[in-house]
């Protein structure tokens, strides 16, 4: 007998999984995510998880402002434990960036978001152990933390389950199915699902996917590394926890963890290199050398650190104005992106799931989710931020 479902997801990563959630909350029958791997073992579980309000257009720091409310009462929210962390967040600027940082945190503070600016003499005082050197201003965002990633993802899909979705992991979709302009579901390893709704929310593998129903993304993998320093003691040891850094000046940034660690990883990636996102190299021992020497630079007593290798993920970035797209297709009526998160995809997921799960349900489109629709590359209509430094969006 053929398979139904009201509603299939494809990708059991962070989004896939807060959709999945938050549709099943909506009660709008049978919700079926299905997941190649197991939940969170592609990209979401080698995210840095870093969850902040700092961006540069005001539609951004909303959604990341009301994510952020989530991972601070994630079990009330959502429930289960999704490992959050309050740390603080430390942004370094050069003198190019000056007039940029100043804008953004205070469109930030008109946002809602507790932020302020500090001198380079002052970034000892908030973050104990770094150095401003080579800095020309900073800001200090106090409400942001790191989550666990792996965690995160398992209890979205967790609670999703327990509200009646189907998640089916070690399952593969093979193909988009759709028929006079709308969808009528998906063939994946284990045979056929109809459905009148489809969400792609695949990472890279969502390109191909689209591509058979004539939907073309402007997505491409880009490989980001991150290299593990275990803290010596002088800098916090095994149980205390720095803030996380994103030092535009050294161009890396510093994620802290519990029980000592310390991820490294790049402010910026390199687009321009053609890599196979099923097969990839890890981090090597020259980036994870040049993130030691980079991180030193701002906290000296990493000089004493343990360098424990570290590995690497994918972005599926979206080339145009590396943004994401949050629509359902104009060529394919029933078919909704959830894709081309650009490295920024983790932090959002809680409100990007709502917003999503609304669009899915009920046609209901929250006023932001104009500036991701899919038309805009064709229309000239690019996101781009106010005053850019960089990662900030």
């Amino acid at each position: 007998m053929l398979e139904t479902a009201d509603v299939v997801i494809i990708g059991g990563g962070v989004m896939g999984a807060s959709i999945a959630f938050h549709l099943a909350r909506r009660r709008v029958g049978k919700v079926v995510l299905l997941e190649r791997g197991g939940l969170a073992t592609g990209t979401s579980g080698r995210s840095g998880a870093i969850c902040r309000q700092h961006y540069s257009n005001p539609f951004t720091v909303r959604m990341a402002r009301k994510s952020l409310r989530v991972f601070e009462q994630f079990d009330e929210a959502v429930g289960g434990d999704a490992g959050f962390q309050r740390t603080g967040m430390l942004m370094i600027v050069g003198p190019d960036d000056v007039e940029g940082l100043r804008h953004n945190v205070q469109m930030q503070q008109a946002e809602g978001v507790p932020t302020r600016l500090i001198s380079p003499d002052e970034i000892p005082a908030v973050a104990p152990g770094f150095v401003g050197d080579g800095a020309a201003l900073a800001c200090f965002e106090e409400d942001a933390g790191v989550a666990d990633p792996t965690a995160t993802v398992q209890a979205f899909g967790r609670r999703a389950r327990e509200l009646g979705a189907d998640i089916r992991e070690g399952v593969t979709v093979t193909h988009i199915l759709a028929d006079g302009g709308k969808v009528r579901g998906v063939s994946t390893t284990q045979g056929e699902i109809e459905s009148p709704k489809v969400v792609c929310a695949a990472n890279v593998w969502s390109v191909a996917l689209a591509r058979e129903v004539g939907v073309e993304l402007p997505i491409k993998p880009v490989r980001t590394p991150m290299a593990a320093l275990r803290r010596p003691e002088d800098f916090g040891g095994r149980r205390a926890l720095h803030p996380v850094c994103l030092d535009a000046v050294t161009e890396v940034y510093f994620r802290p963890d519990l029980n000592g660690w310390t991820y490294i990883g790049p402010m910026h990636e390199d687009t321009t290199v053609d890599i196979d996102p099923d097969n990839y190299e890890p981090v090597n021992a020259a980036e994870a050398q040049w993130f030691y020497e980079r991180a030193t630079r701002r906290v000296p007593a990493l000089a004493r650190a343990v360098q424990r290798g570290g590995w690497a993920g994918i972005y599926d970035m979206c080339l145009p104005d590396a943004h994401y797209i949050l629509d359902e297709t104009p060529q394919v009526r029933g078919f909704y992106l959830a894709v081309g998160f650009s490295g920024h995809g983790f932090k959002m997921s809680p409100e990007i799931g709502r917003m999503m799960a609304a669009l899915v349900a009920d046609g209901e489109r929250d006023p932001d989710l104009h500036y991701f629709r899919y038309t805009r590359f064709a229309e000239g209509d690019l996101i781009r931020p106010t005053y850019d430094y960089g990662v900030l969006g």
